[in-house]
């Protein structure tokens, strides 16, 4: 009996030795891995800052934002890569407010986070709106520079105004109509943005008709009617849906001028897809590979387009001049080029023979 107990004893104590060397086991292998982790996220540690010693950061003496009504058109994207450029060069970090954010901000929106953000100067597509008035006003309250690009606003609260003529722009457009001369023109529709709150698109207007009148009397023509309707632009399924409603009215006009790039390229999208390829003339806006290559189809008669990379530069310009001399020129005044099938290839970047890639 004493035997049984005594192996009982063993027993116990052999289990217990067990468990006990199985415990400090574990807990050298956790005391292990613990010292290993250690180890490795101090040699990474040390890693990672003889790298951010080898990094060349750039110092910037200013930081202006661009604030523009459509950030993701081509037309917007090369006049923030010439300021970002031409930034860069001054010693300006210029950013374009309101990109890959996941929320969508309107202008006035993102001029309010612009100026709470204390920003060194903004350069906006201004308009005439009540809202956007006041928000310049606090902007020059604060000290915060604004130069207007595109788009004025013309209470006088900006500094300096980066554009074209619109004056002179809608005459151009005017001569354009005038060109064509293989069909009689009775009918021009211009399409105007039923988004912006500014007088530019009126005197872009109203220049087009000077200039159709000018032409038809000094030919000695008949009549040509020139008429305005509003199209949806905040984005391009509301610009298509209101072109292809022009279309599907009778009788279609005899040419549709479009004072930007989206009208632009979704009235020549449209003409194409319902079959009207020479019903419609077509006098577009900017030089994207899409509207250059409608030009080269003879699909779009001619597009006007303005200078991006002088409209950039000189934004960052007037910018930098007012900062430094607290003074500038109101107004700096942008090229246009009139582009058709006799150049277009020259915007394409054709080769020796004339072909396009």
């Amino acid at each position: 009996m004493r035997k049984k107990e005594n192996d009982g004893l063993q027993n116990y104590n052999g289990g217990n030795r067990a468990l006990i060397i199985g415990c400090i086991c574990s807990v050298a292998f956790i005391l292990l891995i613990a010292v290993g982790s250690m180890f490795f996220f101090r040699e990474n540690m040390m890693r990672s800052a003889e790298l951010l010693e080898d990094v060349d950061y750039e110092s910037y003496d200013a930081y202006y934002v661009l604030i523009p009504s459509d950030h993701d058109s081509a037309f917007w994207q090369s006049v923030y890569q010439s300021a970002k450029e031409a930034g860069r060069e001054t010693g300006a970090y210029v950013e374009m407010l309101g990109s890959n954010l996941s929320v969508d901000y309107s202008r006035e929106e993102l001029l309010q986070i612009a100026i709470m953000s204390g920003v060194d100067g903004i350069i906006l597509e201004a308009d005439e709106s009540p809202a956007m008035t006041a928000y310049l006003l606090e902007a020059q309250e604060k000290g915060i520079p604004v130069v207007t690009v595109l788009g004025d606003n013309s209470q006088g609260i900006r500094k300096s105004y980066v554009g074209v003529s619109n004056y002179n722009l809608g005459r151009e457009y005017g001569r354009q109509v005038m060109t064509i001369k293989e069909k009689e023109v009775k009918d021009v529709l211009v399409l105007m943005s039923a988004d912006t709150a500014d007088t530019s698109q009126n005197i872009i207007f109203s220049g087009i008709q000077e200039a159709v009148a000018e032409e038809t009397e000094k030919e000695n023509l008949g009549e040509i009617q020139v008429r305005a309707v509003a199209v949806e632009n905040q984005g391009a399924f509301d610009a298509e849906e209101s072109i292809r409603k022009i279309l599907m009215e009778t009788p279609l006009p005899d040419v549709i001028i479009c004072l930007d790039e989206l009208s632009t390229s979704c009235t020549y999208q449209a003409v194409v897809d319902y079959n009207m390829v020479g019903q419609i003339d077509i006098i577009g806006n900017y030089d994207s590979e899409t509207i250059l290559r409608a030009v080269e189809r003879n699909v779009v008669r001619s597009t006007i387009s303005i200078d991006t990379e002088e409209m950039g530069k000189y934004c960052v310009e007037a910018m930098d001049e007012y900062r430094t001399n607290g003074y500038v020129s109101e107004y700096f005044s942008v090229g246009t080029n009139v582009i058709t099938i006799q150049n277009v290839r020259d915007y394409l970047g054709g080769d020796e023979n004339g072909q396009t890639p």
